[in-house]
Order: C-alpha cells, then structure tokens, then sequence
C-alpha cells in the first residue's frame, strides 16, 4: 500500500491512503480519507474533488484508521496525481490547524 491510492474495500467504501508509505508494515494499519461520491461535496478547502483513477471527493475530516485485514479483498483502482494529492495535503494541514 502506498500514500496516494485509492482503494475499493469490500464494504463497498472507498478510501484513499494518506499515511507514509511502508507504515502499515510496522503498524498493521494506514490512515485513510474515506471518499464520497463525485458531486456530493464542493471543491473547498477541506474537501479536494478528484476525477482519476475515481471521479470522487475527498474530505479531509474523514479520516479512519483501518486494520490491514480490512483490505482483503480490495481492490487497488490506482494513484491519484501528484496535483490532486498536494490539494489533499492542503485541506489536510488546514483541518488540523498546521
């Protein structure tokens, strides 16, 4: 798993990991923003709309820890690009007041 992917869970979510690549690996775990449907939210500072690998937005007070075990079965649909990540950055460091 790495920063960056859009995941496809088998609970019919879809996530997008936010945590350091390779974190799962000593913790069993990621961070993830859960997504919502494209068009459900407005393109703002706390939320990024994104169009690949998923047509979705982000919003960055949807954050969830999720156990590894919560990925069996998911599906990797791919990176979001570098532009849309740094957006989501954005809206992450202004949520959190960095």
């Amino acid at each position: 798993m790495n920063r960056g992917e859009i995941w496809a869970l088998p609970d019919s979510r879809n996530v997008l990991i936010i945590s350091l690549t390779g974190l799962e690996e000593a913790y069993g775990a990621v961070l993830a923003i859960v997504l919502h449907d494209s068009g459900r939210y407005p393109d703002t500072a706390m939320s990024v709309v994104i169009s690949d690998p998923l047509p979705c937005t982000a919003v960055a007070v949807n954050i969830v820890q999720l156990r590894l075990d919560r990925f069996d079965g998911a599906k990797l649909l791919g990176p979001v690009g570098t532009a849309a990540m740094a957006r989501v950055d954005a809206a992450l460091r202004a949520v959190q007041d960095l």
